[in-house]
């Protein structure tokens, strides 16, 4: 059967369905439609892509303070302490209260070109990520902003 005849039987059977049918037919596909909206859940894919981000940005950022630290004999920058704080943005207005590791961000050497934002931080200049200094010498850093009960926290 070629396509042009498929067509045409398509539009004789439309034509001979009465309006109930018709209603019917798209109240199903409304139904299919909306069960597989439903099954893909854009929302919590979105979530998961926002907390996967966030697991990358929490590994660069480690990764690059971490070497920081070695090629400086073991020093971080001073604004890293021992209490979880918020790193600063690149190019934030002000640092004031939070971690300013720029030398670093702005160093190709680390391979941090700029620090990385978490998708869901609305402060000017917090990154919304967290580093602090262990008691046993190790850097933590930390997604406290992550969705669904994530846990997203590395030391190394």
């Amino acid at each position: 059967m070629d396509y042009e005849k498929y067509l045409e039987e398509i539009n004789i059977y439309i034509k001979k369905s009465t309006k109930k049918q018709r209603i019917f037919v798209v109240f199903v596909l409304l139904v299919v439609l909306l069960v597989v909206i439903i099954a893909i859940n854009p929302a919590k894919k979105m979530l998961e892509i926002r907390n996967s981000q966030r697991r990358s940005d929490v590994v660069n950022i480690l990764n690059s303070v971490y070497q920081y630290s070695i090629e400086h004999n073991g020093a971080l920058p001073e604004s890293i302490t021992s209490e979880p704080t918020m790193i600063c943005k690149s190019g934030a207005l002000s640092c004031d209260g939070l971690v300013d590791i720029s030398e670093i961000a702005n160093n190709k050497r680390y391979l941090l070109l700029k620090v990385p934002v978490d998708p869901k931080e609305k402060n000017v200049n917090s990154s919304g990520y967290q580093i602090s200094k262990l008691a046993n010498g190790r850097i933590s850093v930390s997604a406290p902003l992550a969705e669904n009960n994530a846990v997203i926290s590395l030391s190394k």
